[in-house]
């Protein structure tokens, strides 16, 4: 009686785990990692406490993140960043447009940024 209790019970478990197997592969595989790029500008305060901005030359701003580096301490450096540009979901897109009314700057994009190279202390265009 046990044998084809056994049996059932080890094909349950060796199919659960090809499912869990798959899900894994279609996730990695799915999306391709975003690439590094580098941006070029000046660091700017942004709107909030705390909140750094890029400002390119172009007029783009690119909201910032960084846990590992200390933005605020380069605000008015001419600067290279390399990093991530984010994704913003539609309900945040809609926050920043209605700010844009407000200040007459908008964010472009958030970006993460990896590491930054300071290209002069003063920010002349």
């Amino acid at each position: 009686m046990k044998s084809p209790l056994i049996k059932l019970l080890a094909t349950l478990v060796f199919a659960s785990s090809l499912g869990f197997r798959t899900g894994l592969a279609q996730t990695q595989s799915g999306k391709e990692p975003p690439k590094a790029v580098s941006v070029t500008g000046c660091l700017v305060k942004g709107d909030e406490p705390k909140e750094v901005w890029l400002a390119e030359k172009s007029g783009r701003i690119y909201g910032l993140e960084s846990s590992k580096i200390d933005l605020n301490a380069h605000l008015g450096h001419r600067v290279i960043l390399r990093g991530y540009v984010l994704p913003e979901g539609k309900e945040e897109a809609g926050e920043e447009a209605q700010e844009q009314n407000k200040t007459g700057k908008r964010e472009a994009a958030d970006f993460r940024v990896l590491t930054l190279k300071m290209i002069s202390t003063t920010c002349t265009h």
